[in-house]
């Protein structure tokens, strides 16, 4: 499960200190956010609806973009095509079920947002306003609750499910070959070295 050359953030992890995060190339090269000095996923691109430059909103997920990148194999978080391996990224409860509300994505990428993403990293951290102008939504079972762990799953294929009288789709990976479940230290921050299991 190998991905492309990484190249380090140069910000800092959420909460403070100086250890830079390693981003694959693909996830480097796109466009950052000037707030918070992080890459800005397609998937968090929502529409003007005054005809204007996308608005950026990191709470919520535009389901048309979702769809697209997920029916063209392209990567949530980059963009670009998805490999051999790809991830879904949830808490441990939706990795039991088989239905992610998140997209999938490079399994590199999602390590990443492992790191950058303060909703992730720290445990207490609260979210913004969910009145928050933006064209996406935040379905039952998605990253709007916090999770005691969290689970990135690898599997080769998956099917993608758009439940119309929600508005949103889900995401039915193929059985996994590994999982990494990252869990809360009890300074409530992420340990980032997870727990790995391979079937």
């Amino acid at each position: 499960m190998t991905g492309p050359h990484p190249h380090a953030h140069p910000g800092t992890r959420p909460g403070g200190g100086a250890e830079p995060v390693t981003l694959p190339a693909t996830l480097a090269a796109r466009p950052t956010d000037a707030r918070r000095g992080l890459p800005v996923p397609p998937v968090n691109e929502h529409p003007d609806p005054h005809g204007g430059p996308p608005c950026v909103d990191f709470t919520t997920i535009d389901t048309a973009t979702a769809i697209h990148l997920a029916t063209e194999r392209r990567c949530s978080l980059c963009g670009e095509p998805i490999g051999y391996w790809v991830g879904f990224l949830g808490t441990a409860r939706t990795a039991e079920l088989g239905q992610f509300a998140d997209p999938p994505g490079h399994p590199e990428c999602q390590r990443a947002a492992v790191r950058l993403c303060p909703h992730i990293m720290l445990r207490h951290h609260r979210r913004a306003r969910d009145d928050r102008p933006g064209a996406g939504m935040i379905p039952p079972g998605s990253h709007g609750d916090k999770p005691q762990a969290w689970v990135l799953g690898i599997t080769r294929d998956y099917r993608t499910m758009f439940l119309p009288e929600h508005g949103y789709a889900v995401y039915l990976p193929a059985p996994f070959r590994a999982t990494e479940t990252y869990t809360y230290g009890p300074d409530g921050r992420l340990n980032t070295t997870p727990v790995i299991r391979r079937r």
